[in-house]
């Protein structure tokens, strides 16, 4: 089976399953973890937004291992969410690379987030489209869920005081690197 067919079936699978197992993991709320994180994100907002981290996939080269901060506090950040079988997603992919190499680590927080649970297969992404930024797989949908990243891609910019960088709503339409520049520069100059 052709590499791109693979990729197809393995992440419709992959992808309904994780969907699947966070329904019945947000309906049973037996656990204090699932109820404490849905009650901080809905009493404390902008604190939670800080602890919000989610797991690492690539942890090599540079890349971080464990759980990865979506969006500490004092950093201009920038929150992709994408699907490895979305083609607004692969094409936007050199946008963001060129950004990484623009801005480092330090001066731009850059996090991709997946709701798909196959390492193998964002793995392969990864390395197929040179991703240059840390990946983090969201199965239960804590991310998604916060913020409303319910279509792919969704890309989130967030100033370094943690206010949405447009206004009421940190989602961005931007897709080429002139238009994240335009939004994350005058950010960066401000931080």
């Amino acid at each position: 089976m052709p590499s791109s067919d693979r990729r197809s079936v393995l992440t419709a699978i992959s992808t309904g399953l994780g969907i699947g197992l966070a329904g019945c993991v947000g309906q049973s709320n037996t656990g204090t973890n699932a109820s404490q994180t849905e009650t901080e994100t809905e009493t404390d907002g902008a604190d939670t937004d800080s602890r919000l981290a989610l797991p690492s996939v690539v942890t090599r080269n540079g890349f971080p291992d464990g759980d990865v901060v979506l969006k500490p506090e004092g950093k201009v950040t920038l929150l992709n969410f994408f699907t490895t079988w979305c083609r607004p997603c692969q094409e936007e992919m050199p946008a963001f690379r060129k950004l990484r190499a623009e801005y480092d680590a330090e001066t731009l927080h850059m996090v991709s987030i997946t709701p798909e649970v196959d390492e193998s297969l964002i793995e392969e992404f990864w390395n197929e489209y040179d991703g240059t930024w840390p990946v983090v797989k969201d199965p239960a949908l804590a991310a998604t869920s916060r913020w409303n990243a319910n279509s792919y891609p969704t890309n989130l910019v967030f100033d370094a005081d943690g206010t949405p960088a447009t206004g009421e709503s940190p989602s961005v339409r931007a897709r080429t690197f002139q238009e994240f520049e335009s939004i994350v520069d005058p950010l960066v100059a401000e931080a």
